[in-house]
């Protein structure tokens, strides 16, 4: 017997179909206010954002600056472990956007499997070879299915038989072009975020398997934004309260009436508006942080501080001046989209000199992208992040 794969949306409380209805709302209205010059720089700050808060919640104690700095890092010879395993996780992230899964394939076993092997390939020894408390160790193989039973410390997931037989279910269950409803895929997303932790189909990496996979269902359910705003920041914040929030919907069912399969349906209603409701505060963070002019006044004041050499990083460490006209750039790569190096200097009438000079000094800091023969282009540098997007990461 199988669980309830999610609350449908004619059975869902008002308040919570609300809101549903406000992260939709929010979804589309961060789409339409982030400039086109900056979506993609944003969406690349989010993956990194993604990896910080995933691996967190698996305790990774990578901290947030030497995640911004993780492509760099990760290049170095004496890299950390716990660095790598970012990077890989960013990695990840990067080729499922640039090799999508069909949105009707997400749920199925392949695209499952896909996910976890994405995650694993390149990984250093010390995540691949499982060391159980009997001494025995067990070589992880990215992208196969476990074929032992686990116990996940109080949780003991379906057996090796059972598991198969569920992953055949969650391929039909939460299929996006047979959910009906304006609401229901998202509602979708929440129960199969649950049930996928539930299955526990692989001997490790479930976690981050899990919620690899939602951020490409929440994608495909119709939230044109997401990528612009992370779920998983909400849950990485409260490592303990997402536990729990899980664990909730672990529980089986108490009565005929506490839904129907094999677990609680009260349970499944509690984790539910817990993922709704982390969802919407996620999006108004994003969307406050995000407003146009707050952001403009953030980017003034970095350029300003710069350009006075009152500015430091938030190690304390002293960086060079930077022209005030490098403000006027990037002010106007943000709102106009990438220029030639020609409409630069008209831009600002510097000399060729001092263009070339300036461009150069903010491509090295990672103010810009700065590439032979093609126009230069926004990106926000990993120095910048913490004044122009406060609070981003916990502990920061």
């Amino acid at each position: 017997m199988h669980p309830t794969p999610y609350i449908p949306q004619d059975q869902a409380p008002e308040d919570l179909q609300n809101t549903v209805v406000e992260v939709a709302r929010l979804d589309a209205q961060l789409y339409r206010m982030i400039p086109g010059p900056m979506r993609q720089p944003m969406i690349h700050l989010l993956r990194q954002v993604n990896s910080f808060y995933s691996n967190r919640i698996e305790g990774n104690p990578t901290l947030p600056g030497d995640v911004l700095r993780a492509q760099q890092e990760a290049a170095a010879p004496d890299a950390s472990e716990d660095i790598l395993e970012i990077k890989r996780h960013i990695d990840a992230q990067c080729r499922l956007s640039e090799d999508p899964i069909s949105p009707v394939d997400i749920c199925s076993r392949a695209s499952i499997l896909r996910i976890h092997r994405e995650f694993y390939t390149g990984m250093p020894d010390k995540y691949l070879n499982l060391k159980y408390p009997s001494g025995e160790v067990v070589r992880l193989v990215p992208g196969e299915f476990r074929d032992r039973e686990v116990t996940v410390g109080n949780h003991r997931p379906p057996s090796v038989a059972e598991m198969l037989s569920h992953m055949n279910w969650f391929e039909g269950a939460y299929r996006l072009d047979w959910i009906r409803g304006a609401v229901s895929p998202i509602l979708a997303a929440a129960g199969a975020h649950h049930r996928l932790m539930w299955i526990h189909p692989f001997l490790d990496g479930n976690g981050r398997t899990g919620r690899l996979f939602t951020d490409q269902y929440l994608r495909a359910s119709g939230l044109g934004g997401y990528g612009l705003w992370s779920i998983n920041r909400g849950f990485g914040r409260n490592v303990e309260g997402y536990y729990e929030a899980l664990k909730s919907a672990d529980r089986a069912r108490t009565s005929d009436f506490d839904g129907r399969g094999l677990l609680s349906g009260a349970g499944l209603l509690a984790w539910t508006k817990y993922f709704i409701e982390t969802a919407l505060d996620q999006l108004v963070y994003f969307t406050s942080v995000l407003e146009p002019k707050k952001l403009h006044g953030r980017i003034h004041a970095y350029f300003h501080m710069r350009a006075s050499e009152s500015w430091a990083t938030r190690t304390g460490e002293t960086v060079p001046k930077l022209r005030i006209e490098a403000h006027q750039i990037y002010t106007a790569l943000l709102t106009e989209g990438p220029k030639e190096r020609s409409e630069i200097m008209g831009l600002t009438q510097l000399t060729e000199y001092q263009t070339r000079s300036l461009l150069n000094q903010m491509a090295t800091e990672g103010l810009i992208s700065l590439e032979p023969r093609r126009p230069v282009s926004l990106r926000i540098s990993p120095d910048m992040v913490e004044t122009f997007f406060p609070n981003l990461f916990v502990g920061a």
